[in-house]
């Protein structure tokens, strides 16, 4: 699969955009590694003072890649996957991330959005939370993150139900920031970032890492717990069913699994 990260920098503000040929922007092993390699080199280089992530093409991101979900996602297993380090790199990550989001963003392509400090969406973009539909369980930390943002309530809803929900449901569960017009996004994206870049650099990043300590051990702890569960899943018969109905265009059949 090719994965493509186009960094621009301008105004101390790193414009990252990714895009995967003919694939909606999916997520593989590469793409984790590669926005991982991004992010560790945006944090040692001191010109760069934010993070505008957006997506290329028809859609932000469409989550994990389902034709080699068994076998790219974590060929190592999890604990020694590009994952585990992208998360470790987004935990400890301490520039201002600004997400510029359109099209759809599902699976990882929602859960990444609860590390960035800001998440602007344009009107009519889709989300969803697949994992149960597909055998698998939430990643990104989300198990922890998403009912710190969205409420129990609204966090059971969106996962265990893993149904479809439109950016204004984003917003209600701080997946979102704010909900623009689509022609307006980027630029409503760049003019927080220039904001954000126009402040004192190292004051900052030390309010950033204020309000990312009093969660790091229990994201750390999401992490793990996670990532035990995702190597269970892959390797999961409900996964197999799953992922063959979505390339067989069925509907998958679950009764047999207890």
């Amino acid at each position: 699969m090719t994965v493509q990260f186009n960094a621009v920098l301008d105004q101390h503000i790193l414009r990252l955009s990714f895009g995967t040929a003919g694939r909606r922007n999916v997520m593989s092993d590469a793409w984790f590694a590669a926005l991982e390699d991004h992010l560790r080199q945006a944090q040692g280089n001191p010109v760069v003072r934010v993070v505008l992530l957006s997506g290329q093409g028809d859609a932000f991101c469409a989550g994990a890649d389902l034709k080699g979900l068994a076998t790219e996602l974590f060929p190592e297993g999890y604990a020694r996957s590009a994952l585990a380090r992208l998360l470790e790199r987004l935990a400890d990550f301490d520039k201002p991330l600004v997400a510029a989001v359109h099209g759809a963003a599902i699976g990882g392509g929602s859960t990444l959005l609860l590390h960035c400090d800001f998440v602007f969406a344009a009107e009519g973009t889709l989300f969803q939370l697949p994992f149960a539909r597909l055998g698998l369980v939430p990643e990104f930390g989300a198990s922890y993150l998403l009912p710190l943002h969205a409420g129990v309530r609204l966090a059971r809803e969106l996962v265990l139900l893993a149904a479809p929900f439109d950016a204004h449901t984003a917003k209600r569960a701080g997946i979102v920031s704010e909900v623009v017009m689509p022609q307006a996004l980027m630029a409503h994206a760049q003019t927080t970032a220039v904001a954000l870049a126009a402040l004192p650099p190292g004051p900052l990043r030390a309010a950033k890492r204020l309000l990312q300590a009093g969660h790091r051990a229990a994201l750390a702890a999401a992490f793990a717990a996670e990532g035990k569960a995702l190597d269970a899943a892959v390797a999961s018969p409900e996964l197999h069913e799953a992922v063959d109905a979505f390339l067989s265009k069925r509907t998958p059949d679950f009764s047999r699994f207890s």
